[in-house]
């Protein structure tokens, strides 16, 4: 009985909010780490910092059509949020990069995309 009173007073471990948006990008295999990068230098995302060496230097290893995917516990606008990540090997170095997570990190990293893709246009 103690320990359920107890218990009840903890404080709770913050839990991130359900996966329930996706969006992607087709990328070439050397794009990926700047784009990744670049996310990590968003002021709204704290992701590890090995993010981009993670994803880039497993991409020569996924075969033409097949899939990868990384699950990574994260902080957006200071919460806890989880994000996965899913490279599918479109063609040789031309990965797919599909992006799943709760609609505001989504849309902020639909932000990213937009902005790297204008960038790679010039």
């Amino acid at each position: 009985m103690l320990n359920f009173l107890t218990d009840l007073f903890k404080p709770q471990t913050a839990k991130a909010p359900p996966i329930t948006s996706e969006t992607s990008m087709n990328f070439d295999a050397q794009d990926v780490q700047p784009f990744l990068i670049g996310l990590m230098n968003n002021p709204r995302f704290g992701l590890p910092p090995e993010l981009p060496s993670l994803i880039s230097e497993a991409l020569p290893g996924i075969a033409v059509d097949s899939r990868q995917r990384w699950k990574i516990d994260a902080d957006f606008d200071g919460a806890r949020v989880t994000i996965e990540i899913e490279a599918f090997m479109d063609d040789i170095d031309a990965p797919d990069l599909y992006f799943f997570s709760s609609q505001p990190v989504i849309d902020e990293i639909e932000r990213e995309l937009n902005a790297f893709a204008e960038l790679m246009e010039r």
